[in-house]
């Protein structure tokens, strides 16, 4: 599912009277408040006691099912009820913060309760994980979201950015999956996998397409994200880091096919043995009939499609010791008619991306190292209806090592070093007109250029938690790159206040360094003297969580030096500054009662930028003030249900003023108005899904699944283009109107 939605155009979308957008979001709504009729069919319980080494209850702990993502937590007594209607072996998970992960290896239906005992590692005092701007997904401990909802979120697609995005402390900044975190570009978030940053996380976006990631969270064991005050381990990173951690040993062997409206896809997983396994999937994506069923057939001259292969594997070879290995190719074309004062042809587009890395792991007695190759590329050849071709390219090869020395219990020193090699070129041609002896004549001229760098960095951190209610990290980072040859030292810290079992204080603050992209130090219009940009973070926050609901807020500030950028001239513009301040919102309940989560996350801000073309301080182009994300599922049994809502207020722009013509070119020139004066319309979106999960024959899990994006139709702008004289200014079509999408996936004997 997420390979098409990555490709979806803007469009003229079909519409529907008032009433029937009523009573659509009023069902859905009746759906998942109302008493649950279909639990008891078919249904069987897991009842149970979650206890401790002394053998005193737990409360607060997470009992999960790994294949279906059903879950409960425990109470004050330390028991729990899990109603699920799987059958046959299950693989049952209980985490809780401090305590070991247990696994238990169950048969359904169970005829007797059954006891768990938790344990706290033997050298470690009971672990605070809470941490200011941090948010941990997928099988990690003390998730917010685990992999099933993410795949699940509505409105995601599968996708596990548009899951982030339904966090605190991000902008909402139009229909892509780009994380604006704080005021920040989505070139200050740095998305790493197993430890590597890759190059092009998103697929490709346009005028008329938008982007969405490169991950399917089947293939994602969690994500470390951060929107501010990070550790010293990351570098390179002005505003956030998204940490992908890749599925390693697969813990069984299966074959899951998927069909939609969109295309096919396929994923094998093969377990060797106790300690070796591997995966492969391969899927194409051809837009067309999807296109043709929301009225959408006629707006492309290529209709979007992608080719993805990706595989994995990884070897145990002795307790605390694996190497891991992943990697992946992904393709994507298409063909547009743009039409602006700029360019009015057709738009072609085929880019792709790949990542190859190798990770491992090793522990010998209180030290744990750990290390990583890996080589991410990019490239896009872009087509301007035969007049401009450009073939754009980036590479980057890196690696890194690392040291962990559990000291005494409480105190754990940490230092790594990492190195990175990135060359990025563009060629192309374009016509230019010259006066030969038999007349004029256009000829292509040819252009090539490349930048490179190379990057050197290393941290070293303390930890030291005194007593199970203060954690205190400190650290320093320093890197050198070629590009800017200068070294920056960056001290940061961290510190977790926990007076109660439910209530955590935590603050951070930090110094961070980016190298600007290699492509503005270059060429005639480029600055080869650009330093390296730099912001400082602080963070301050409350989370309460008892198990059952989570409030987290945060109030932040971060401030911009050194910023680098493009003028709309294409001339580098360096001595940039900025200031962001606001706070976060995250709430979030399991109510048992009703089998239904909620989410409602709120995030205010207010950014300002030097704008690139003037010199002047204005809004940040990032500047949605307010931000609003509300996610609402109920499972009914086999149905599950789901709806989320998001709305924001527009973000600026410059808007141009007038126009003055230039005899000599023959083309009319824009007159800009005071930069960033102006505001997009509000941004408003109701996504809506279902899913029914069946078993067709023994040992199989079939998927129905349905969405509805922007169910209400809300024409979102996502900018404006204008008439040849600048005399008109006309509101681009909505990337994501409403459209429905579906399909099946199945597992098959294997």
């Amino acid at each position: 599912m997420r390979n098409i939605l990555g490709r979806i155009p803007a469009a003229k979308s079909f519409r529907t009277v008032n009433l029937g957008r009523t009573m659509a979001a009023a069902v859905v709504s009746l759906a998942l408040l109302a008493p649950d009729p279909l639990a008891a069919q078919g249904v069987s319980s897991i009842t149970g006691t979650v206890r401790d080494a002394a053998g005193q209850p737990l409360a607060g702990a997470t009992v999960l099912l790994l294949a279906t993502g059903e879950r409960a937590i425990t109470d004050s007594a330390g028991e729990f009820v899990l109603d699920t209607g799987s059958r046959g072996p299950v693989l049952l998970i209980v985490r809780r913060s401090g305590y070991r992960q247990v696994r238990r290896v169950l048969r359904l239906p169970l005829d007797r309760s059954i006891t768990l005992i938790m344990r706290v590692p033997p050298t470690a005092r009971e672990s605070i994980r809470v941490e200011a701007g941090t948010f941990r997904l997928g099988a990690l401990p003390d998730a917010i979201l685990s992999n099933v909802e993410m795949a699940r979120t509505p409105g995601a697609a599968g996708d596990p950015f548009r899951a982030i995005q339904s966090l605190a402390g991000l902008q909402n900044v139009g229909d892509g999956a780009g994380l604006f975190v704080r005021g920040g570009a989505v070139s200050e978030t740095r998305v790493l996998v197993d430890g590597s940053t890759v190059m092009s996380p998103f697929r490709q976006e346009s005028e008329r397409t938008v982007s969405f990631g490169r991950f399917d969270p089947v293939h994602v064991r969690g994500i470390h994200f951060s929107t501010g005050g990070f550790s010293a381990r990351y570098g390179d990173a002005l505003s956030a880091v998204a940490d992908i951690q890749m599925a390693g040993k697969p813990i069984r062997n299966g074959l899951r096919l998927t069909a939609s409206v969109s295309g096919l896809s396929g994923d094998f997983s093969r377990e060797l043995s106790e300690t070796a396994g591997f995966r492969v999937s391969a899927g194409h994506t051809n837009a067309g009939l999807f296109l043709r069923m929301n009225g959408r057939g006629e707006e492309f001259d290529e209709v979007p499609r992608s080719t993805d292969f990706s595989g994995a594997g990884e070897w145990i070879y002795r307790p605390g010791g694996s190497v891991k290995a992943s990697a992946f190719v992904q393709t994507d074309r298409l063909g547009v008619f743009i039409d602006s004062p700029v360019f009015s042809g057709v738009y072609q587009s085929d880019a792709g991306s790949n990542l190859l890395t190798v990770s491992g792991r090793d522990t010998f007695g209180g030290v744990r190292l750990s290390w990583g190759v890996a080589t991410s590329g990019a490239q896009k050849d872009e087509d301007f209806d035969r007049e401009l071709q450009l073939d754009g390219s980036d590479r980057l090869t890196q690696a890194r090592a690392q040291m962990e020395l559990l000291v005494s219990p409480g105190i754990v020193l940490v230092a790594g070093a990492e190195i990175e090699d990135r060359r990025m070129g563009l060629s192309g041609s374009l016509p230019v007109e010259v006066d030969l002896p038999r007349g004029p004549r256009t000829i292509r001229v040819p252009f090539d250029s490349s930048e490179s760098g190379t990057r050197l960095g290393g941290f070293g951190e303390v930890e030291l938690q005194p007593s199970n209610a203060l954690r205190v990290l400190l650290g320093l980072r320093t890197d050198r790159s070629s590009l800017t040859g200068r070294a920056t030292a960056d001290p940061r810290m961290s510190a977790s206040f926990r007076p109660t079992d439910r209530l955590t204080l935590s603050a951070a603050w930090g110094v961070f360094h980016q190298v600007p992209d290699p492509r503005l130090y270059g060429g005639r219009l480029g600055d080869p003297t650009l330093p390296p940009m730099s912001a400082r973070h602080f963070i301050a926050g409350v989370t309460w969580d008892d198990g059952d609901r989570l409030i987290r807020t945060e109030a932040y500030r971060k401030r911009y030096t050194s910023l680098a950028a493009r003028t709309r001239g294409g001339r580098t513009q360096s001595g940039g500054s900025g200031d962001a301040r606001g706070f976060d919102v995250l709430f979030r309940e399991e109510l048992e009662s009703l089998g239904l989560t909620a989410q409602v996350a709120y995030s205010f801000i207010r950014s300002d930028r030097t704008d690139p073309d003037t010199g002047e301080l204005a809004p940040s182009p990032y500047d949605a003030t307010h931000t609003l994300n509300a996610v609402l599922s109920r499972s009914f049994g086999w149905l599950r249900m789901g709806a989320a809502y998001r709305a924001a207020d527009g973000v600026p722009f410059t808007p141009v003023e007038g126009a003055v013509f230039d005899a000599e070119l023959d083309l009319w020139r824009p007159v800009w108005g005071a930069p960033m004066s102006e505001r997009l319309p509000a941004y408003s979106r109701l996504d809506l899904s279902a899913s029914v999960v069946r078993s067709l024959w023994r040992r199989n899990v079939t998927v129905f699944f349905l969405s509805m994006m922007n169910t209400l139709d809300h024409r979102n702008i996502p900018g404006h283009r204008y008439s040849q004289d600048y005399s008109e200014r006309i509101p681009l079509e909505s990337t994501l109107p409403r459209s429905i999408f579906f399909g099946v996936t199945t597992t098959l004997p294997f």
